[in-house]
């Protein structure tokens, strides 16, 4: 039986598709140079012999690419994004107003100082964009896809990443990061798929040469009563399993973007945070848990932090922006703590949730992107605690914004209708501090090129 998407959802979708830094699709174009089907390799490239007649006097050394330094990304009013190059930590207060135009700039991986994303003109394909020797932010190559609206790509390793076209929604296509050549493909459609639909997938998270992905539908990311994961090994390129965290049986569980690959402990248990419910029927976010040497979400580990945090909160428990602390058993998160009160008085005013109007959602939505009712919280994985970071600002739960590190400290964004900014946070000692502002665009993100994700 297909899943039916109902108008909540749709415009759930739709909202976070414009306003979120991790719900990254492209729109389509009518380019059709990069129409060219997945798997294009390296033979499919040609030279004359005109092009292979050259001395040793003609070569000239190209200027390497930047190996350090932050790209910050911002949106503008009009649906584009305003990217700049900064080669120290930004202070002080960072304009974008006269940043780089890029008509779509929403990175989903980062590795050797490259960053990855859906074409950053909107066209079909992903895009591998460096900040070149004289500190301009370019796309220096391209993989083509057929399906415009592809957005998912990974990088484990200089030599190992993974995408999807989503015109061929069981296939998922290996690709070497540093060639981009398409190397093999992995067949996943003995996956399991709630319901007659195609689908795509919203993550892809390394654990060795195992690949583990979430999926949601493909035509509006369809949701559905449990959290699926499908898994390939990149290594033999196969299937190998599928996995599910169960609900209450009815309500959809949604599972949004993150950026970059910090999600394994310590001990290699590797973590898959849903969102949990956003409708209001009370089924929490939960912190997925698949141990060290399982394939399979253990259902004894019911990690639900918003639940913890707030257990009053069930109209909204959910968590976003996941990030495991490299090495140890932490992790921090946006973490919603209250129900805002001009949500639940437009829901009073209504006679409840099933009379609201479209422009009810709307305002709702609305509240909940900009009211600061979420908290950056760290997660304790082992015990199971959640505890708010002191000193960070209250925000919006899907404010916004991804975290990097440098030199020791990790840098967290925070965006309200007060601010804008960046703050340092230092695990050890628990030290806060604001360290820069930004301004002339909504915030997307701080990406530190140094940084492998």
């Amino acid at each position: 039986m297909k899943v039916q998407f109902n108008l909540m959802q749709l415009r759930w979708n739709v909202f976070l598709s414009l306003l979120l830094a991790v719900i990254f699709v492209a729109c389509s174009d009518d380019d059709d140079s990069n129409t060219e089907p997945a798997g294009t390799t390296d033979d499919d490239v040609t030279m004359t012999d005109d092009d292979a007649s050259m001395t040793d006097d003609d070569m000239v050394e190209e200027p390497e690419n930047k190996s350090s330094g932050f790209v910050i990304v911002g949106s503008t009013s009009s649906g584009s994004e305003l990217v700049k190059y900064s080669e120290e930590l930004p202070t002080g207060n960072i304009d974008l107003s006269d940043g780089k135009d890029f008509a779509a700039f929403f990175p989903v991986a980062l590795y050797d100082n490259a960053l990855y994303m859906a074409r950053v003109d909107n066209s079909a394909g992903f895009s591998k964009v460096v900040v070149d020797a004289d500190g301009e932010v370019v796309e220096e190559a391209v993989i083509p896809t057929i399906d415009d609206g592809s957005f998912q790509i990974a990088v484990k390793d200089s030599e190992t990443g993974v995408f999807q076209d989503r015109a061929t929604p069981d296939i998922i296509s290996i690709f070497n990061p540093t060639t981009l050549e398409v190397t093999g493909n992995i067949d996943l459609s003995a996956g399991l798929v709630p319901g007659d639909i195609d689908q795509r997938y919203q993550r892809f998270m390394f654990r060795g040469d195992d690949v583990f992905a979430p999926i949601r539908g493909n035509d509006l990311g369809e949701s559905f009563p449990t959290l699926v994961v499908h898994q390939g090994n990149v290594g033999t390129g196969t299937f190998v399993g599928d996995t599910e965290r169960i609900g209450n049986g009815f309500s959809d569980i949604l599972y949004f973007n993150d950026f970059g690959q910090n999600v394994l402990d310590s001990q290699g248990n590797l973590y898959i945070v849903d969102a949990g419910n956003v409708e209001g029927q009370g089924v929490p976010a939960r912190v997925n848990k698949i141990p060290a040497g399982s394939n399979e979400i253990d259902p004894d580990y019911t990690f639900e932090p918003a639940a913890i945090l707030n257990p009053a909160n069930v109209f909204l428990p959910t968590v976003f922006t996941f990030y495991v602390v490299p090495g140890t058993d932490t992790a921090i998160a946006v973490v919603n703590s209250e129900t805002p009160q001009e949500a639940i008085d437009i829901v009073l005013d209504a006679g409840g949730l099933e009379n609201l109007t479209n422009e009810q959602l709307n305002q709702i939505f609305n509240i909940l992107f900009t009211a600061a009712s979420a908290r950056w919280c760290e997660l304790d994985l082992v015990n199971q605690t959640v505890t708010p970071i002191d000193g960070i600002p209250p925000v919006g739960v899907f404010a916004a914004g991804s975290v990097f590190t440098h030199e020791g400290d990790y840098f967290i964004p925070v965006a309200t209708p007060d601010e804008t900014a960046y703050y340092r946070w230092n695990a050890t000692t628990g030290a806060v501090s604001q360290a820069f502002t930004i301004s002339g665009a909504d915030l997307v993100g701080v990406f530190n090129i140094a940084n492998n994700n």
